[in-house]
C-alpha cells in the first residue's frame, strides 16, 4: 500500500474509532470550575478541575525533572482542567484545558504539542490565555523526551485533545467557540496545524503555519544532505569564516533584481549564480573557495535526490541565507538528525553518524517505509477544510537556515495542483518573506513581526483573501522597517522612487 493510501486508511480508522465528544457531552453547564470534574465526556476522565487565581500558576514538576519548571507569570484567573482520553489498544492521551474565568473573547486556540510531544506547552498556553482566548495542550500520549512512539505522531492524539477541549469549553461557557484558530511556527506546531487541516478539517476554522515542516521524513534527509555536502571529506568542509564571502557573492548577483540594493534577495528561486566566482586564484583564504568547497556550495543549493534513481527528495537551500549555514553544515549534524535516524530510520537508539553515516539510497528507502510516514503532514487534498470555509495561511522565510525554503513552495504548489487554482484562491495563501529566517520571533535575527491572527480574523470575516502582508523587520541598532510580502508567486519590487523603508514604495509583481 502506498503512503497516501496507508495514511488515508489510518485516518479512516481514527474517524470510525473515535466518536466526536460533543454528541456525548450531555452534562448541564456547571455552576463552577470544580464541577467540571463530574462531567461525562466519551472516553475521557477529568482528573483535575481547579480555578487558578490570577498570577498564581506554577506548572507541576515532571516526574523525571530535577528542578521545578519556571512559573508562568502574568496570567489572569482561569479554570484549569486536566483530563485523560483513552485510546483503544494504546496509551491514553493526557490533555490540559485553560478557560478564562472572565472576559472570554469567544475564541479557542490550541497550543502546539511540539514535534514529539511528551509535555504540556504551559508558556505558550499562557501567551494565548492572556489574550482572553481559551486554549489547550497535550502530551500526545507519552511523557518526557525519549524515543519517538510513531502512534503518538499521528494526527489522532492532537485531534483528541482539540475535540475534548472544545467539548469541555462548550459545557463551561454554554456555547461553542465562535472561532477556532491556530497560529504556529516550526516543526511541531505547524505540523499540528497541518495535520488537523488535512485529517480533521472540522477541528479548526483558520490556521497560520509559519516555517512549517510538512514533510519531516524528507526534511531529515535534506538536513543530512547539507551536512554531507561539507563532510564528504576533509577538503569539502567550509569554515564559517568563509560564509560572509559566499553570502556577499549571492547578494552581488541577485540583490538588485527587485530594483533596490538592500542586502535582501527578494526572489531567490530566480537567483542564478555560480559559486565558482569565488574560486581561489592563489592561496586559500577566507574570501575564496577551493574546488571541493565550490562543489560543496553547489550541493547545498541543490535539492536532495535519491542516489540510485535521481528522484527528488527535498529542496535545496536558497541564496541569501548563507550566514547561518553552520547549523547544518558545521562541525556536527543538526540536532533533528540524531532523533530522526535513530528512531525512524535505523530503529537504533545507539546510532552514531560517525560510525554509520547515512546514505541516500537504501537508507532513504528505510525512512520512507509506510509505517514511518505517519509523522508527515503531506496530504495536499485539503478539500474538506476548504469546502467548509477554512482558511490556511502559509508563511515561510527565504532565509530559513534549517528548513529549505523551497519546501514551503512545494507543499503550496501540491495543494494548488490537487484542488485547482480557482478552488484554492480564497482558501489558501502562501507568503514567502524576503530576508526572514524561520519564524516571527525574537529568537531569529533580524527579528520579523506580523499580526497573523488578525489577518486570519479579517479573512474569515470579510471572505477576502490577503494579497499582501506587511511585516516589520527589527535589527539591532536600527529603527524598525516595514516591509512588503506578496502572496506567492508574486514578489515585491521597488517602484523606483519613494522611501525604501515604506512598503508603499513597493508593488507585487509576477516573477
Amino acid at each position: 500500500m502506498d503512503t497516501m493510501m496507508w495514511r488515508g486508511a489510518l485516518v479512516l480508522v481514527a474517524f470510525v474509532g473515535v466518536a466526536p465528544s460533543f454528541a456525548s457531552a450531555q452534562s448541564p453547564t456547571p455552576s463552577s470550575c470544580e464541577a467540571l470534574a463530574k462531567v461525562s465526556i466519551a472516553q475521557t476522565t477529568v482528573t483535575l478541575a481547579q480555578m487558578i487565581p490570577a498570577g498564581s500558576f506554577q506548572p507541576p514538576t515532571p516526574t523525571a525533572a530535577a528542578t521545578p519548571p519556571a512559573p508562568v507569570p502574568g496570567l489572569p484567573s482561569f479554570c484549569r482542567v486536566v483530563a485523560r482520553v483513552a485510546r483503544t489498544g494504546d496509551t491514553p492521551v493526557d490533555i490540559e484545558v485553560w478557560l478564562p474565568a472572565r472576559g472570554w473573547n469567544g475564541e479557542f486556540q490550541p497550543s502546539a504539542s511540539g514535534f514529539t510531544g511528551g509535555a504540556f506547552s504551559h508558556a505558550a498556553m499562557g501567551d494565548i490565555l492572556r489574550k482572553g482566548t481559551a486554549t489547550a495542550s497535550t502530551n500526545r500520549g507519552h511523557d518526557g523526551g525519549g524515543p519517538w512512539k510513531l502512534a503518538d505522531m499521528t494526527s489522532q492524539p492532537y485531534h483528541l485533545m482539540v475535540d475534548r477541549a472544545k467539548a469541555i469549553l462548550a459545557i463551561y461557557y454554554g456555547t461553542r467557540p465562535q472561532l477556532s484558530l491556530m497560529n504556529e511556527c516550526g516543526g511541531g506546531g505547524s505540523r499540528d496545524a497541518l495535520q488537523l487541516v488535512q485529517d480533521f478539517p472540522q477541528d479548526i476554522d483558520a490556521a497560520a503555519a509559519v516555517g512549517f515542516v510538512y514533510d519531516p521524513t524528507h526534511h531529515g534527509i535534506g538536513q543530512w544532505w547539507v551536512y554531507q555536502a561539507t563532510h564528504k571529506d576533509a577538503a569539502s568542509y567550509i569554515p564559517p569564516a568563509k560564509y560572509p564571502a559566499i553570502h556577499q557573492a549571492a547578494l552581488n548577483a541577485c540583490d538588485a533584481k527587485d530594483g533596490l540594493k538592500d542586502s535582501v534577495i527578494a526572489d531567490p528561486p530566480r537567483c542564478a549564480y555560480d559559486p565558482a566566482v569565488l574560486a581561489c586564484k592563489g592561496a586559500d583564504g577566507s574570501d575564496c573557495l577551493t574546488p571541493p568547497q565550490v562543489e560543496a556550495v553547489r550541493k547545498i543549493y541543490s535539492p536532495a535526490v535519491h542516489a540510485r534513481t535521481g528522484r527528488y527528495l527535498f529542496a535545496g537551500m536558497s541564496p541569501g541565507g548563507e550566514l547561518r549555514w553552520d547549523a547544518m553544515a558545521g562541525p556536527t549534524p543538526y540536532a533533528y538528525i540524531a532523533g530522526f535516524y535513530r528512531n525512524q530510520v535505523f530503529k537504533d537508539p545507539a546510532w552514531d553518524y560517525r560510525k554509520q553515516p547515512a546514505n541516500f539510497d537504501t537508507h532513504v528507502d528505510l525512512a520512507e517505509a509506510p509505517a514511518n510516514r505517519v509523522i508527515d503532514a503531506m496530504n495536499p487534498d485539503i478539500g474538506p477544510f476548504v469546502d467548509r470555509g477554512g482558511k490556511l495561511l502559509l508563511v515561510g522565510g527565504w532565509n530559513d537556515h534549517t528548513l529549505a525554503p523551497g519546501s514551503f513552495v512545494d507543499y503550496y504548489e501540491a495543494v494548488v495542483k490537487k484542488l485547482g487554482a480557482a478552488r484554492v484562491r480564497n482558501a489558501v495563501r502562501l507568503f514567502m518573506v524576503p530576508g526572514m529566517d524561520h519564524c516571527f520571533t525574537p529568537a531569529y535575527k533580524p527579528e520579523y513581526q506580523a499580526d497573523l491572527e488578525q489577518t486570519l480574523r479579517q479573512w474569515k470575516q470579510t471572505g477576502t483573501a490577503p494579497d499582501q502582508l506587511i511585516v516589520t523587520r527589527i535589527e539591532e541598532g536600527k529603527g524598525p522597517v516595514r516591509q512588503l510580502a506578496c502572496a506567492y508567486p508574486r514578489v515585491p519590487h521597488y517602484k523606483g522612487t519613494g522611501d525604501a523603508t515604506d512598503p508603499r514604495s513597493f508593488e507585487c509583481r509576477a516573477p
